[in-house]
């Protein structure tokens, strides 16, 4: 009877030593959140170009007929968020302005909005300019 008391106590004890599971504190994986991407111009140009992207110039209906970039389509600011289902969500979407700053904010409302690739054409029309990047050609009158 004592060997099959010493013999419970190691099978308990050994039970004991095995491995466990130990719980950490840090949360499980998740996914990356989307974030703006700022990008050059000149890194942009070629990328719109592509059939799948798509380029808004977030200017006024003013600003976008003297001049845009080539392949831009028009959804000024202030009327994006109603014209959200002229943009597909799971394609790359590239925003410009005339600095970078309403195309900043309007790449943050994206993102907050679930669009996983957005990017902002850093410096605008300005830096799209100066770099002779590709320009609409003018329309007919």
């Amino acid at each position: 009877m004592r060997h099959l008391a010493v013999f419970a106590l190691t099978v308990a004890a050994l039970a004991g030593c095995g491995s466990q599971r130990t719980t950490m504190d840090t949360p499980p994986p998740t996914a990356p959140s989307a974030a703006v991407v700022n990008i050059a111009p000149a890194e942009a140009a070629p990328k719109t170009q592509q059939a799948y992207a798509q380029f808004v110039d977030v200017r006024t209906a003013f600003e976008y007929k003297a001049e845009h970039a080539d392949r831009a389509i028009n959804i000024p600011l202030e009327e994006l968020e109603a014209n959200l289902d002229r943009i597909e969500r799971n394609e790359p979407v590239y925003l410009i302005c005339e600095t970078g700053r309403r195309s900043k904010e309007a790449a943050e409302m994206l993102v907050s909005k679930g669009y996983p690739m957005v990017y902002n054409v850093e410096g605008g029309m300005t830096v799209w300019r100066a770099e002779k990047l590709p320009m609409a050609k003018p329309a007919a009158n």
